[in-house]
């Protein structure tokens, strides 16, 4: 059987690599790179490749289910489903107020297109709530926290095609497909980089894909990053190594930050974190005097406490270092289908009001909204405090809270306490079996899509993005199956703002911050199409849709070209690199005492699968390649040492609860580790399956302790822990 190859846009993850799709007789056969994209040059991981197989998968959701209730879940129409969820929503709005109703949106709902964060948003403002959370304060919430706190130059950091150096803290873009090297074919880009001389520096306990290609590999004890940025700082200050003209002019706090790192000598450094003070030093001079270059950070530092206080070291370290483009430099990837930028080499001053304790409380330990946010963390427990404010209504879309939010025993008890739950997904996840109603939602191949999410890549934080301003748009390619009963995200918020009788006005799209966009009034009656809708988000962008509708395989749009600008006559923002808050943080990690491993001897850490993203795929053979859990890799030695087994069964126990884990060994990690991937797994009642859907780290995690007061977020990773054999006749019965 052949078809017609295709031109589409993979949203498998935030990569959005161009792609071809063999379709035959309306549906999916396979699916390839594109080896004509310039950007992407062929490449499609094993997520994209299986898109076909997922699109028919029999574990698809064909029909909105509703559980009855003696728990078991039935078909219902989705028009249906939506008058009785907006019949409940209509008394609970009206008893308790909009507070009471909250949204929370994934990962997955950003890669399935703008259309559907537009609308969210727009139906939270029209029915009066603030309560929209999403997978930013969970993941990697302390970017744009600290971006806050330090200010930001209004100019792009030194774009990957003219760095000599590069820093990754943590981070395996080889893997993750971001943070640090293009997203478009993160391999080949690495490649040709080394080849033109990069240096490439890796900070990471484990010898990670990346790792192994790096100049200069630094393997720590875990959770000692901020020391040794604080120690690369300290050297980088004391050998006068700063780009000393870009400092003068544009930045302030230079000496309160000289005088917080000055407890972090390479010695100390070194002894904290188990590495040699030499290396440190080195790693320190090698960045500071290659550049241009970034330093990056991924999601095990950020999940490991201090997220904010890592960032803004880390951006203290960039700015340092001058790593910015100037004036007259040409803007190598400036917005396609976004608001246009005007780019200026020029600080914007810190705004701390925006950083973090404003806008929305939270009724729970003081937190209420950040630059990131609002506390995912957090909504568990406000769900489950009674009282005035208490949020009644989960709406959940494009995430799975079950398997990817930290303290997985907190969040059933707050699901099993709502009003209502809705969970909008593709298949029965691990929430969707604990929802009140499970909405079912169209396939990416079946519906339209284009490349302005991946545009935010390079806005979201320093050292993200890609190498060229690459816009694609596509149609969809298939029809759903015969029979079924499909909407798309949007659809749904849409059909409950009809039924509540509320407006919803929809914005374009702008990622800076500073362009003023005027909104869209959705006709509440004849309701929009997605293309609309995309007009809407795109509407005065760089350049317009319809241009690029022209160019189904994608193109590169260098015109009109984008150039910095020179500094405003008179302005005088300067960045902070001595915020007081930060320093104060700074003073008390310098007094922190050495962790007695007591009872709990080990440290577990996260990691992440080429073949999953986060919860989506692992459940899909298509991408298990024979991997049905995710393995709880340890060093040889620490097998041996307890006198385990390679798929051996473990019990792996936290301070707040307990997982059961399949032994696999890693000779990459450091001793003393167990290294799993998060989101896997289900409810404790499915444990004895370990081996079929693996295990959910997050249960492992308490929201309560050992949290940030800025963002909310608890230790996700670098979780103490011990380890002990079970007997498997026993643990499976």
């Amino acid at each position: 059987m052949s078809g017609r190859w295709r031109h589409t846009i993979c949203r498998a993850c935030h990569a959005g690599c161009g792609v071809l799709v063999e379709v035959d007789g309306g549906q999916p056969l396979r699916v390839k790179g594109d080896p004509g994209n310039p950007l992407y040059r062929g490449f499609c991981c094993v997520k994209g490749q299986n898109m076909a197989a997922v699109q028919q998968s029999p574990r698809r959701l064909l029909h909105s289910q509703k559980r009855m209730p003696d728990g078991r879940y039935v078909d219902i129409p989705v028009e249906q489903a939506m008058d009785e969820i907006a019949g409940r929503l209509k008394s609970l709005l009206e008893e308790h107020g909009p507070r009471s109703v909250a949204t929370y949106s994934g990962t997955m709902a950003s890669n399935a297109g703008a259309a559907n964060g537009a609308v969210t948003t727009a139906f939270l403002k029209a029915i009066g709530s603030r309560m929209g959370f999403n997978s930013n304060t969970i993941d990697q919430p302390g970017k744009m926290v600290a971006a806050m706190l330090h200010g930001s130059w209004m100019a792009p950091p030194t774009p990957f095609s003219e760095a000599n150096v590069l820093m990754l803290v943590g981070a395996n873009p080889l893997v993750a497909m971001s943070g640090g090297i293009p997203h478009t074919n993160p391999g080949r880009s690495l490649t040709d980089a080394l080849a033109r001389g990069l240096k490439l520096l890796v900070i990471d306990p484990r010898r990670s894909e990346t790792a192994r290609r790096a100049h200069l590999h630094v393997q720590p004890r875990p959770g000692e990053d901020v020391a040794i940025l604080a120690g690369m700082l300290r050297v980088i200050l004391d050998g006068e190594l700063t780009d000393r003209a870009f400092v003068d002019a544009n930045v302030s706090g230079v000496e309160a930050l000289r005088e917080a790192v000055e407890p972090f000598a390479p010695a100390v450094v070194a002894q904290r974190a188990d590495i040699s003070a030499d290396t440190l030093v080195e790693l320190a001079r090698t960045f500071a005097t290659h550049g241009p270059g970034v330093a990056v950070a991924g999601t095990g530092p950020n999940m490991s406490a201090h997220t904010t206080l890592l960032e803004y070291l880390l951006r203290c370290l960039n700015t340092l270092c001058g790593r910015y483009q100037r004036a007259g430099d040409r803007m190598v990837e400036p917005p396609c289908l976004g608001q246009p930028q005007s780019p200026k080499a020029q600080a914007m001053p810190p705004m701390p009001q925006y950083a973090y304790g404003f806008g929305e409380k939270i009724r729970i330990r003081g937190l209420s909204n950040s630059a990131a946010g609002m506390p995912t963390a957090a909504l568990a427990e406000e769900i489950l405090l009674a009282g005035e404010g208490q949020v009644r209504v989960l709406i959940s879309h494009g995430g799975n809270p079950v398997a990817a939010w930290p303290d997985q025993l907190k969040t059933l008890e707050a699901f099993e306490a709502l009003d209502l739950l809705v969970q909008i997904d593709t298949k029965m996840s691990a929430t969707a079996g604990v929802a009140d109603y499970v909405i079912a939602v169209k396939h990416a191949l079946e519906v339209p899509g284009m490349t302005l999410g991946q545009e935010y890549l390079s806005a979201y934080a320093i050292g993200f993005g890609t190498t060229a301003p690459w816009a694609q748009y596509t149609e969809a390619l298939v029809e759903p199956p015969e029979g079924s009963d499909l909407i798309e995200d949007w659809e749904f918020f849409y059909g409950l703002a009809q039924r509540l009788g509320v407006q919803l006005v929809v914005k374009p799209v702008s990622f800076t911050g500073t362009v003023r966009v005027e909104g869209h009034a959705l006709d509440m009656i004849e309701k929009p199409s997605t293309e609309d809708l995309f007009d809407m988000v795109t509407k005065n962008s760089r350049i317009p849709l319809d241009e690029v509708r022209k160019h189904p395989a994608g193109a590169i749009f260098p015109d009109p070209p984008v150039v910095v600008a020179p500094k405003d006559e008179g302005w005088e923002g300067r960045l902070d690199v001595g915020n007081e808050v930060m320093m104060n943080d700074l003073a008390e990690v310098a007094r922190e005492e050495p962790t007695d491993i007591g009872e709990w001897p080990y440290r577990m850490v996260s990691r992440r699968q080429m073949n999953v993203l986060n919860s989506t795929g692992c459940d899909e053979p298509g991408q298990q390649r024979g991997l049905t859990t995710n393995p709880a890799y340890m060093h040889p030695d620490d097998i041996g040492a307890l006198g385990l087994e390679r798929g051996a069964l473990v019990e792996i126990r936290s301070a707040r609860a307990a997982i059961r884990g399949v032994i696999e060994a890693d000779a990459n990690l450091r001793r003393g580790l167990v290294s799993m991937t998060h989101s896997w797994g289900g409810a404790p009642s499915r444990d004895g399956e370990v081996r079929e859907i693996g295990a959910n780290t997050g249960r492992l995690s308490a929201v309560d302790s050992d949290y940030e007061r800025y963002t909310g977020l608890p230790r996700m990773s670098n979780i103490p822990v011990a380890i002990r054999k079970l007997d498997e006749s026993r643990a499976m019965s």
